[in-house]
């Protein structure tokens, strides 16, 4: 059932208002049986929900136009995501989507569940372009998208993020 999902965003987001890179996009979604463990929606279905929130993004920015047409993909790297209250059968919720920072081949995104003004749980995604094993510039992908300027708040958040993604990868993969 999460592939429905899935498709949502890919059908229906081309006929919602355009957004620039700059800007954030929203949708609201419910819970689904499907969704739930119990009595509470599983983060396995969270993160279709996140998966969707950036399929959303891409779509209305132009930028899974370009990719298609490019053949370009955009594998993510690392992603960090903090879970807070539970959310249940049935309940509305809202997810914001948005890139809060660059790098010369790394995108940032935030994203954010709320249900009634409250934090639900938060996402961190690092992402990159590619075409086959070739990686986009960033500002190849502004160039095309006509965006003047490229997102670069938060540097300290994601030099943290950086920090923790390399001490997380030591750990794992420390030589024995």
């Amino acid at each position: 059932m999460r592939w429905i999902r899935l498709l949502k965003p890919l059908i229906f987001s081309r006929f919602q208002t355009k957004l620039t890179i700059s800007q954030t996009s929203t949708l609201q979604f419910s819970v689904w049986l499907s969704d739930i463990d119990a009595t509470i929606m599983n983060h396995a279905a969270m993160m279709t929900v996140f998966e969707t929130g950036r399929i959303d993004y891409m779509v209305r920015t132009g930028f899974f136009k370009l990719a298609r047409h490019k053949k370009w993909y955009v594998p993510i790297a690392s992603i960090n995501v903090q879970f807070f209250r539970p959310l249940k059968v049935f309940q509305k919720a809202v997810l914001t989507t948005r890139v809060f920072h660059m790098t010369e081949h790394f995108i940032f995104m935030e994203q954010k569940i709320t249900r009634s003004g409250k934090d639900v749980a938060i996402c961190m995604v690092k992402c990159k372009i590619k075409s086959g094993r070739e990686n986009i510039t960033t500002q190849e992908v502004l160039n095309f998208l006509n965006a003047k300027n490229i997102p670069a708040e938060s540097k300290e958040l994601v030099e943290l993020f950086e920090k923790q993604d390399k001490a997380f990868k030591e750990k794992f993969f420390e030589k024995e």
